[in-house]
């Protein structure tokens, strides 16, 4: 079997797992093209960026016992990974809590996965009728599933979607509460115009932060809960 070759890696994080010290590991290519992404390069250059060995990880891990809590893996696109599952049961063996940030798209890899992951970040773009909009449209009624299936279990369960104008009025950001309204939390985050996959987004202004808070708790308290909440730095 082709061992796993990760393109980035962030050795300690605070935030990336839940009230855990993690390390965060990310992979190369993805089926999505979402114009706002902040991670280009591992979407259309990840074949020309350094390669961190799975061994290389797991060494690491070793050592780092009674250290660090947990391992994210991000990208990118982990669920296309075809090895991720080997490599997932070798982190689980050495005691780690494993979390997986996904698009949703691949569900027979999301589903063999389902014993072994802890914690999930789902990106939810925007309403699922309007995932052309990122690409996706071929893999929305799959993003979708997955995403009805995690919020039987919110606890396990991280909802994020990055905020760009020209996508997201309040009254669509209205909507999709609505169908996340079972999570424990739905995370907004800004995109970030200095690095983006299309060049021509760089011109779009992000909502500014006090826009932001009040379509937060105007939107919380017509679902009846703290379900949204800013990344910290918004």
């Amino acid at each position: 079997m082709i061992p796993l070759v990760f393109r980035g890696w962030h050795k300690t994080s605070y935030i990336e797992y839940p009230g855990k010290l993690s390390t965060v590991l990310f992979v190369g290519g993805c089926n999505f093209r979402c114009p706002f992404c902040h991670n280009p390069e591992l979407v259309e250059e990840w074949e020309t960026l350094p390669r961190v060995s799975e061994e290389e990880v797991l060494v690491y891990l070793k050592k780092r016992q009674g250290l660090l809590d947990a391992v994210v893996i991000t990208g990118g696109e982990p669920l296309l990974q075809k090895t991720l599952l080997p490599f997932v049961r070798r982190i689980k063996e050495k005691g780690y809590l494993v979390k997986v940030d996904s698009n949703g798209s691949c569900w027979e890899t999301f589903i063999s996965l389902q014993e072994y992951v802890d914690q999930w970040g789902i990106d939810y773009k925007l309403p699922f009728a309007d995932y052309h909009r990122v690409g996706g449209e071929k893999w929305a009624p799959t993003s979708q599933r997955v995403l009805e299936t995690l919020l039987a279990t919110p606890e396990r369960l991280e909802v994020r979607t990055t905020i760009f104008p020209p996508f997201h009025s309040f009254e669509t950001l209205l909507r999709m509460g609505e169908t996340v309204v079972g999570a424990s939390s739905w995370w907004w985050q800004s995109f970030r115009p200095e690095k983006t996959l299309l060049p021509e987004v760089k011109a779009v202004s992000p909502y500014p932060l006090p826009l932001l808070l009040e379509w937060q708790a105007k939107i919380n308290e017509k679902l009846g809960k703290d379900l949204v909440r800013l990344r910290p730095g918004q």
